[in-house]
């Protein structure tokens, strides 16, 4: 049992630390930043779902963007709640879906923070700009990144031995 938090609290620990990347290298453009850390919180998400074999890595996904609110990278507080769910249905999706997740996962989440910010946006009336900028972001980017996420999951996976798609 201690080795299971132990695990846990490693994601977790390595998830914040990877999102923190943009603020030590605020040089890497914006759409870069999103497609290269995205991508690689996508497979420590699956990850843990793998590594831990149980919903507590769901803990993740739900602390990912309040990690991301405080560092300002999501900038309005009503969409906390939408990307955790986001990230949150990705990881159940990897976990119940193992020979469908790689697409099946990123597209759930896309579709998910896509409807949820349009929501909040919609409600918040928030200026064009910033509601294109957000809209983009969580639209088709998702897709792409959860599948890079997780093929880089899978590689991990056979290198450290983790059941992936369990």
């Amino acid at each position: 049992m201690q080795r299971f938090w132990l695990h846990l609290a490693f994601f977790l620990a390595l998830a914040f630390l990877l999102q923190g990347l943009r603020i030590f290298l605020p040089m890497i453009p914006g759409p870069v930043q999103m497609f290269f850390i995205g991508s690689l919180l996508n497979a420590v998400m699956a990850a843990a779902v793998w590594e831990t074999r149980t919903r507590w890595a769901l803990v993740i996904g739900a602390a990912l963007p309040v990690g991301a609110f405080l560092q300002g990278q999501l900038p309005l507080l009503p969409l906390v709640p939408v990307v955790a769910l986001g990230n949150m249905a990705f990881q159940l999706a990897v976990s119940c879906l193992p020979g469908r997740a790689i697409l099946a996962a990123p597209v759930l989440k896309a579709a998910l923070l896509y409807a949820g910010t349009q929501l909040v946006l919609r409600l918040l009336a928030v200026p064009a700009p910033l509601a294109a900028v957000l809209g983009f972001m969580m639209s088709w980017p998702q897709i792409v990144t959860g599948v890079l996420g997780l093929s880089l999951a899978r590689l991990l996976a056979r290198r450290f031995g983790w059941q992936a798609g369990r």
